[in-house]
């Protein structure tokens, strides 16, 4: 092992006074190899290393000290709970909302009307809600409850669709919804029940236990972006250390549910201490992202490695291109394929399939489910939602994207994708870009520059967005294409 920096040595330093601690570790800053420098320094204290996925929980029980147990969320609640549900969660056949819904009898739950229910969209336009869409809402309601540490399901775990956000939008919804949702609860519940049984559904029922873990110190990785359910565990584990450690600069799953667990330990008296000597990449793109963590509002500046020979420059064979969006990346798959060039899409293309059959259906006059397009009768509504409303920017991409290609050769295309390791390119969108790396990196120009506030005249950016493009910017270790970024000289500070 490389000689610990002075911030690590001073990371180990604090642990051993017995206190809770929260570690800032920034983009390629050595957080793994100081969590096993902690574990070392105490081999007599049981550990439990709590990993954000289960790849990281695998490399880690082959190179942490014997002291520390590594395992994900989900594997400490698996064999705790989830193995008495094993034959509804392994082999299980994929189940429709139409299956769902029978099973459940929706249309007695809410005492079905003669005809389909239907609620008033943020555009004025009835959208209905027959059983399927009805099933749908509430297994994602029971879905966004499980990653909180609510103890009830209420109106707040009901899903914020475009068009379908309004607080009275949401509690018409939430009449016939609700109920639905508890009852698959109260079905999931059950180990004979009937319900596709997910992974999530243990880890809540875990939580809901209030389970003790059995160690002195608990160390929480990728603290910045853990769902409640997992935090709240943490924080009941008064009888042990706590350490957490992550980088607050790098949530990007807050719209999801995740939670900034860094923040709310340090706030609690944890001692905060930071990792900011990058390895990852040199000076120059170190510089790069501390403009970013300038507008984000973090204390944690970066320091390239002098040993790498960073630098910015244009580049017009990248080996990854980031995008802002799904709709972003394909435009950059559709590019490359119609170049003749092999590419790989981060996370594969049945996201962007979906989002183009529901483009489809919507185009023929049909209605759709899919979580983005469900609050829109038409095509036109999109286009229309898009171009007008300031939530639905992330929208204009897609919409030009569907415009231009039409549905059926994007589907094709998303067919036509090969693996990493054949490609030409890589091509990812920033959220699944998270905790990779490439040499070289260009960041595509869907990032979208913010227009001056109408009365102060300030360009000021999304906090989000602003962690976001830091992500993006921190992924290249030799060269960096930041050119659809430049905007960011621009930017006064982040929005309210």
């Amino acid at each position: 092992m490389v000689d610990p920096t002075p911030e690590q040595r001073e990371a180990v330093a604090t642990y051993g006074d017995g206190t809770d601690l929260v570690l800032q570790a920034g983009a390629g800053c050595g957080k793994s190899s100081t969590l096993k420098l902690i574990a070392a320094a105490d081999p007599r204290a049981r550990m439990v290393y709590v990993a954000y996925n289960k790849a990281i929980a695998t490399d880690a029980k082959s190179s942490f000290p014997r002291n520390t147990m590594c395992s994900t969320a989900h594997g400490l609640a698996f064999r705790a709970v989830g193995a008495q549900y094993k034959d509804r969660l392994f082999g299980a056949p994929r189940q429709t909302a139409h299956e769902a819904a029978q099973i459940l009898n929706v249309p007695a739950l809410i005492g079905y009307p003669a005809t389909t229910p239907f609620v008033i969209s943020d555009l004025g336009e009835k959208i209905a809600f027959p059983t399927k869409r009805i099933t749908r809402y509430a297994l994602e309601a029971v879905t966004r409850w499980c990653y909180s540490a609510d103890p009830e399901i209420t109106s707040r775990h009901i899903p914020r669709k475009p068009g379908l956000q309004h607080s009275d939008t949401i509690a018409a919804i939430a009449e016939f919804v609700l109920p639905v949702a508890r009852a698959a609860w109260d079905d999931l519940c059950r180990p004979d029940g009937a319900l596709k049984f997910q992974h999530d559904h243990y880890l809540k029922m875990w939580q809901l236990g209030a389970p003790t873990l059995d160690a002195d110190v608990v160390l929480l990785d990728e603290g910045q972006d853990t769902n409640d359910v997992v935090v709240d565990v943490v924080q009941r584990q008064e009888h042990a250390q706590r350490i957490v450690v992550g980088d607050s600069a790098q949530q990007i799953y807050e719209w999801r549910g995740a939670a900034d667990a860094l923040s709310k330990f340090t706030a609690g008296g944890a001692q905060e201490r930071m990792l900011s000597q990058s390895f990852r990449f040199g000076p120059v793109i170190a510089d790069a992202a501390n403009e970013w963590l300038r507008l984000v509002g973090t204390g944690l500046r970066l320091t390239g490695f002098d040993r790498i020979d960073s630098r910015l420059g244009e580049l017009a064979e990248p080996d990854a291109v980031l995008c802002r969006t799904n709709a972003g990346a394909m435009e950059v798959v559709m590019a490359t394929l119609a170049a003749g060039k092999p590419v790989a899409l981060v996370g594969g293309g049945s996201e962007m399939k979906r989002l183009a059959e529901a483009a489809d259906a919507l185009l023929d006059g049909r209605d759709t489910d899919h979580p983005e397009l469900s609050g829109f009768a038409t095509w036109d509504q999109v286009r229309q939602y898009a171009e007008e409303e300031a939530d639905g920017a992330d929208l204009r991409v897609l919409v030009k994207l569907i415009d231009d290609y039409g549905p059926a050769p994007i589907i094709a295309a998303t067919e036509q994708l090969t693996s990493e390791t054949k490609a030409g390119l890589v091509v990812s969108t920033a959220h699944r870009s998270k905790g990779r790396e490439w040499p070289t990196v260009r960041i595509h120009n869907d990032f979208r520059e913010p227009t001056p506030d109408r009365e102060t005249k300030q360009v000021l950016v999304q906090r989000e967005e602003a962690r976001l493009a830091y992500v993006a910017v921190t992924r290249a270790r030799e060269v960096l294409d930041c050119r659809a970024l430049a905007w960011v000289r621009n930017v006064q500070g982040v929005a309210a």
